[in-house]
This record gives C-alpha cells, structure tokens and sequence, in this order.
C-alpha cells in the first residue's frame, strides 16, 4: 500500500494534482475553468464511509460566468457554488430531474423562481467504484454496477439558507417551498428529502424568494417500485418511514410523508436558530443528529406523547411556533391506535399544511 500513488487511494488529480495544490483548473475535454474555495467558511461536506459524500462549496469560473442567463431563472447573484459529490450510478441522475422540474416551471407559477439554477454539470469518465469490484473479482461486472457510485460534479447560481430567516420573512419563504414542492409532486416529481439545508433563499425586489434544492434522492412518480425505497434525512423523516417495515422497504412513501417532514423542518428551525443564527448552546434536540431511524421514532413518539408545552421555540420564530402546533394537530390524526392512517395526496396538503397556515398566509 506503501507504493500506491496519490490517483490510486482514490483522490482526483483534476482538482488537486498533488497535495496541497491550490488553484484554477481544468476540466477533462470540456474547456471549463474551476477555480474552488475549498477552504472557504462557507464550505458544507457530509463525512461518512458510505453514502455520496457530499461537498458544496463556492467556485469561480470565467467560462460558466460568461454563459447567457436563462430568463426562466430569477436569482440575481452572480456568485457560484459546485456541488461534488458521488451519486448511484443506477438512479435517475439530478441533472435528469431537473431537466423535468425546469419543464413544469414552465407552465407553474408555484415553480417557478423557486428551483435552483443549474449552470453545468460534468461526471467524470472512470470514476466509477464498479471497477473496484470488479478488480477484486467479488462480482461480475453487471452485479458490479449495482450500488456503485461515480463522481459528478454541479455548479449552481448561489444560494441562501433558510435558517438565516425569521420571522414573517421565514415563515413566507417556507410557505413558497412547500406549494413548489406540492406542485412538483402533482408534476410526477417526488422530492423525498426534506431537511433545513435542502430549504433554500436568494433575495428578488426586496422580497425573499423560497427554493426547495437537492433533487439527488428524487424520482419519478412514473418510475413506481422506487417510491418504496426508503429515502430522506432521519431526523426530518415521517415517524411511518422510521418503521421496521418502512427501513425494510415496505412501505410506500407518500406526499403525506413529505408534508409531515417540512413540519419537523418548521419545529426544528424555531427551537434551534435565534435571529438567524444557529444557537451556540444548549441547542434543542442537538442528540438527534446521532440517532438511527429506531432512535428517531422513539423521540418522535416521545413529543407526540408529552405533546409541544415541553418545548419552547426562539423569540425570533414565535409566530412560525403558532403554525407548527396547529400542524402537529394534524399529524396526529393520521397516527391511530390501529396503525397509519394513509390520506390522499390533497387531503393531506389541506388537513397538515394549508389548513394550519390559514390567518398567517
């Protein structure tokens, strides 16, 4: 192992030819200059032995910033971000998923202006970890590409988290994401991760504009068995899909899932972020980042019990607070002593989200 070179343990000489280095590069065959801030404040990465290994970092680059502007796309910046990372192979690329979000942006007002704007995107040739499989003979290579991942890398128009909102102002941009995303779903587009950093904003006119991101873990309604593949971010997940049945892939994953994870979404934002700004201590349901799906039902199960009054939310999200309670109303009804209660699609809009939001929209 001592012999192995630097491309051999895995690590991209495209970005970084030798240890260290620090600079523009180019990438292979498409004559696009990429200058990363890998070092910037601003960097989000996502550790783990297993999963895509997400980076997310801003970037510079003469020939994406002279590309014509697209006048479906309303964000002003003129900053970028890449997102590099390694998808399964096997799925619906997020380059493809976007390709038909963009589509019904055309046509709906709740969509458009409130998806990312993707500028470019690239996966690099023999990256994939099939090879690796297949070079250890552990499997042949049509059962190699089961699983196995490729690098891609995706540059985006910049983006602002929600968490940086309060107040009014948050409590409307999650409002905006929430009918895009129930528009997508209509679509044929089923988002499956709700989480605080897939809630996105940039600033239009003086208003913030609400974008739901992240499309890697969505599919198509059209493509059916994937829908029983359990996906999402655990502590944001519907308490349904956090089931012996649901991990074991048995359980369908409705829209109604999707509503009750921007309602975890809205608790979480309004007990952990003050004016903006993520607590520095004593943070609210800080354990839950470390807890397994089994972990996670049992917490979940625990606040339905003793109910909200144990908790308290941020001076800067009290009004959001008052949205949060009357959707947990909702939440409850489909939790019944005989099991999960399955609504459809506009039901479960109406009864978990627009009904609790009447007098605040």
């Amino acid at each position: 192992m001592q012999r192995m070179g630097y491309e051999q343990w895995g690590l991209n000489a495209v970005f970084e030819p030798e240890p260290g280095f620090s600079g523009k590069v180019m990438v292979e065959d498409t004559g696009i200059d990429l200058e990363l801030d890998v070092k910037s404040d601003e960097r989000v990465t996502h550790f783990g032995i297993r999963g895509r290994a997400t980076t997310v970092f801003p970037v510079k680059s003469e020939a994406l910033s002279e590309l014509p502007r697209d006048r479906h796309f309303y964000n002003e910046f003129p900053e970028l971000v890449a997102k590099l990372y390694w998808p399964e192979e096997t799925r619906q690329s997020e380059p493809d998923i976007l390709e038909e979000v963009y589509k019904i942006a055309q046509t709906d007002p709740d969509v458009q202006g409130h998806v990312p704007e993707l500028v470019w995107f690239h996966k690099f040739k023999g990256t994939s970890t099939s090879k690796i499989r297949i070079a250890l003979g552990l499997k042949d290579a049509e059962e190699a590409e089961q699983g196995s991942r490729a690098l891609y890398i995706i540059v985006f128009r910049k983006l602002i988290p929600i968490t940086t909102l309060s107040g009014k102002e948050f409590l409307d941009a999650w409002w905006q994401i929430v009918k895009c995303h129930r528009a997508l779903w209509k679509g044929g587009v089923l988002h499956r991760d709700v989480s605080p950093s897939n809630l996105m904003v940039y600033r239009l006119r003086g208003k913030f504009i609400g974008v739901l991101n992240d499309y890697d873990l969505s599919s198509f309604k059209r493509d059916g068995p994937s829908s029983l593949e359990r996906t999402g971010t655990v502590p944001f997940m519907a308490v349904h899909l956090l089931t012996v049945e649901a991990i074991a892939g048995k359980v369908e994953h409705l829209y109604a899932h999707d509503a009750e994870s921007f309602i975890w979404v809205l608790m979480w934002v309004c007990l952990r972020y003050e004016g903006g700004k993520l607590l520095s201590k004593n943070r609210p349901l800080e354990h839950w980042l470390k807890l397994d799906a089994h972990g996670c039902r049992k917490e979940k199960n625990e606040i339905s019990r003793l109910g909200l009054a144990a908790v308290s939310p941020s001076r800067s999200h009290e009004v959001s607070w008052e949205v949060v309670k009357k959707c947990f109303m909702g939440v409850h009804l489909l939790y019944t002593p005989l099991g999960y209660r399955k609504v459809d699609d506009k039901s479960a809009f109406e009864l978990l989200l627009e009904e609790p939001m009447q007098g605040y929209l």
